[in-house]
């Protein structure tokens, strides 16, 4: 699997190199964009701007009927140089969340421009999927075309919060920020040439979004969705966590997204895991999967060992043998975790640990490579297809009570404090060989978590 993978990403990456050279000739130094032409005197230095969607599996299928129709107009349009680049923009943490999306941007001569162009792309790209663009609007319901009213122009800018920022021009001449948030796809001053008026506003049914939460934060947000805290509408209210999953949200090779993550995260969690949060609901909504969960108080184990606070040795040991004995459960439940790291342990107030974040888990039967694995978690590439899920998950435990004993932030160079601070606490050679073989190169020689779980506990006694 991994093999053919990889084998499809270079096939379409080579792919795409052909492609930019046949429509993007223009290279910037240091920029991840190729541009189809060098800009013209003519071309304005802001106005309505084009944004085509696309994920890395429909790219080149997208580019091939687009690029020859704007390039036979000497449209001035650019797109990312590798399918990498791509992926990264969509993942929305490499180069911000308001780049999602935007495979190809297009500068359109004047407004009418802008609307004809967008039609016909439109029309050119109806059977693709797509990730939505933040802050741009969508030309039509589950369309690839996105615009906005921004600057053309890097040399554009102005002062905003003591910070020198893209810039449009008002009426009147003033430069204001090119604000990439909420609602600023159409500044105030304009009128929206794409959409049509409407004599009456369409009826949109609330969702449970709108519904039954309330007092919403972002926790975090990326490609493939956010996390919230909301508070449940009922009374007392209760505080929940809220996951999302994004249609077409950082698409990968074999074509899963944001909704595939959370719907996994969700079968996992309704498994019979003792220490993972309950779920109390999912549903759809705007296009989006939700998994809605119980809020557990307490902080990561990566934060508790980021503090240097001091642990007895009991203290530590417990952790360990908890470590081991959630992994043990979650493969005793049919499923490998394939994300088991200090920061995804959560301690309460009673020193329970609980395990967050089930996103790329999978079944133990499943081949599947660990392509988003944590650096340091996962061993040699090498040695993925050899040893299965479970043989996966006793490396990357092996690795995170190695840094609980180390007391170490990262699993980068780990030997080396690992071997000092065992001598420290005087720990038996029986342990220390049990824990350092769920590391062994040999996916065959590492214990099982529940045997380490046992091993632990019996020193620990």
């Amino acid at each position: 699997m991994d093999d053919w993978l990889n084998a499809s990403a270079r096939k379409a990456e080579r792919e795409w190199q052909r492609l930019c050279d046949a429509y993007l000739p223009i290279r910037v130094k240091g920029s991840i964009w190729r541009y189809s032409r060098n800009r013209n005197r003519d071309d304005p230095s802001q106005g309505w701007k084009l944004h085509i969607s696309a994920t890395i599996l429909s790219a080149c299928p997208i580019f091939r009927l687009i690029a020859h129709y704007l390039k036979r107009r000497n449209i001035w349009f650019k797109a990312p140089k590798s399918l990498a680049e791509l992926h990264k923009l969509n993942c929305g943490i490499f180069y911000g969340f308001s780049q999602i999306g935007k495979f190809v941007t297009v500068y359109p001569q004047s407004a009418e421009a802008a609307v004809a162009i967008a039609s016909d792309l439109h029309a050119l790209t109806t059977k693709f999927a797509a990730p939505a663009v933040p802050y741009d609007n969508a030309l039509r319901n589950q369309s690839c075309i996105y615009y906005r009213y921004g600057s053309f122009s890097l040399r554009l800018k102005t002062t905003f919060r003591k910070q020198r920022v893209l810039a449009i021009a008002r009426p009147d001449g003033k430069l204001v920020p090119d604000s990439r948030e909420p609602r600023a796809a159409v500044p105030h001053w304009l009128t929206d040439p794409f959409q049509k008026p409407r004599s009456q506003p369409a009826l949109e049914l609330a969702t449970p979004l709108e519904t039954d939460y309330t007092g919403y934060e972002a926790l975090s947000q990326r490609g493939r969705g956010g996390i919230y805290t909301a508070h449940v509408s009922c009374v007392p209210a209760k505080l929940c966590v809220i996951k999302e999953g994004r249609r077409n949200g950082e698409t990968d090779w074999l074509g899963r997204d944001g909704c595939f993550r959370i719907k996994r995260e969700a079968q996992v969690l309704r498994s019979s895991i003792a220490a993972v949060p309950r779920v109390v609901r999912t549903f759809r909504a705007n296009g989006c999967y939700y998994l809605v969960m119980e809020r557990i108080s307490g902080k990561p184990l990566q934060q508790v060992l980021a503090s240097r606070q001091r642990l007895s040795a009991r203290r530590m040991l417990d952790y360990c043998t908890q470590m081991a004995g959630i992994v043990a459960d979650i493969h005793a439940a049919g499923w490998a975790w394939r994300d088991c790291k200090p920061d995804n342990f959560l301690v309460d107030k009673d020193h329970k640990l609980r395990a967050l974040d089930f996103e790329g888990a999978c079944r133990l039967d499943e081949i599947d490579p660990p392509w988003g694995a944590t650096p340091g978690y996962a061993p040699a590439r090498k040695s993925w297809n050899s040893g299965g899920q479970e043989a996966m998950d006793l490396y990357a435990l092996g690795t995170s009570i190695m840094q609980v004993i180390a007391k170490a932030e990262s699993p980068i160079n780990l030997a080396a404090a690992f071997r000092r601070e065992i001598k420290k606490w005087n720990l038996p050679l029986r342990l220390i060989k049990g824990i350092q073989s769920l590391r062994s190169p040999s996916p065959e020689r590492r214990p099982s978590a529940r045997a380490t779980q046992a091993l632990i506990a019996y020193i620990a006694s």
